[in-house]
C-alpha cells in the first residue's frame, strides 16, 4: 500500500470519526429534550384529566394548552436536532466510503498485511453500523415532527384527550428512537475508535519507513568476503 493512500484513508476515517463525535452530543440533546418533552406530557395529561371536573375547568383547559404549546416549541427543537444528527451520520458515511476506496484504490492484490486487512474489516463493519443509524435518524424526526402536529390547543375536552394522546404516541416512539441511536452510536464510535488506532498506526508506518538493512563493517576490515 503506497504513502499516499495510507495518508488519505487514515484522514478519512479521522473525519468519520470527528462526526461520529458530533453525532453522539446530538443525540445526548436530543435525549435530554426528549426527556423533558415527557414531563411536560404528563403535566399536560394531568391537567387534561382535571379539566373533565367542572370545578376550575377553564383554569386546567388554559394550563392544558400550554402544556401543549411547549410541546409544540420541543418537538420543533427535536425535529431540528434531528435533521442535523442525519447531517453527521451522512459526513461520516462518506467519510467512511472514502476511506474504503483509498484503501482499496492503494492496496495491492497481494498485500496481506496484518493491520491493513485489521482496518478494512473494521471500515466495512462501520459502515454497516452508519448505515443502520440513519433511517433510525429519520424516524426521530418524523415522530417529532408528528408531535408537533398533534400537539395543539383546544376548548374541546374530548379532542383534547386526542390530541394529548397522539402527542404522547408520538413522543413516546422519538424517545425509543434516541434509545436505539444511542446505542448504535456507542457502537458505531467504538468501531471509528478502532479503525483510527489502526490508521494512525499505518500512517507512521508510511511516514517513517524502515531503512533496509545495511552491511556494518568492523574497523580494520575490507568488507570483502575471504
Amino acid at each position: 500500500m503506497n504513502r499516499r493512500g495510507v495518508l488519505a484513508a487514515a484522514e478519512a476515517v479521522f473525519d468519520a470519526e470527528r462526526a461520529l463525535r458530533r453525532a453522539a452530543d446530538t443525540v445526548d440533546a436530543l435525549g435530554d429534550v426528549a426527556a423533558s418533552s415527557l414531563r411536560v406530557l404528563d403535566e399536560a395529561a394531568t391537567d387534561t384529566f382535571y379539566a373533565h371536573q367542572e370545578e376550575r375547568r377553564d383554569f386546567y383547559l388554559e394550563s392544558a394548552g400550554e402544556h401543549l404549546a411547549r410541546l409544540r416549541n420541543r418537538s420543533g427543537v427535536m425535529n431540528e436536532l434531528g435533521e442535523d444528527l442525519t447531517r453527521h451520520l451522512t459526513t461520516a458515511s462518506n467519510a467512511i466510503e472514502q476511506a474504503g476506496h483509498e484503501i482499496s484504490r492503494s492496496t495491492d492484490t497481494n498485500d496481506h498485511d496484518n493491520e491493513i486487512q485489521a482496518l478494512k474489516t473494521q471500515i466495512d463493519v462501520l459502515g454497516e453500523v452508519v448505515s443502520l443509524a440513519r433511517p433510525v435518524a429519520e424516524q426521530i424526526t418524523r415522530h417529532a415532527q408528528h408531535a408537533a402536529e398533534s400537539a395543539t390547543a383546544t376548548d374541546a375536552l374530548m379532542l383534547l384527550d386526542s390530541r394529548v394522546h397522539d402527542t404522547g404516541k408520538e413522543m413516546n416512539r422519538a424517545d425509543e428512537g434516541v434509545s436505539v441511536m444511542r446505542s448504535v452510536i456507542e457502537h458505531a464510535q467504538s468501531r471509528a475508535h478502532t479503525s483510527a488506532a489502526l490508521a494512525g498506526s499505518l500512517t507512521y508506518a508510511a511516514s517513517h519507513p524502515t531503512p533496509p538493512d545495511a552491511e556494518t563493517h568492523r574497523p580494520g576490515q575490507s568488507g570483502i568476503a575471504i
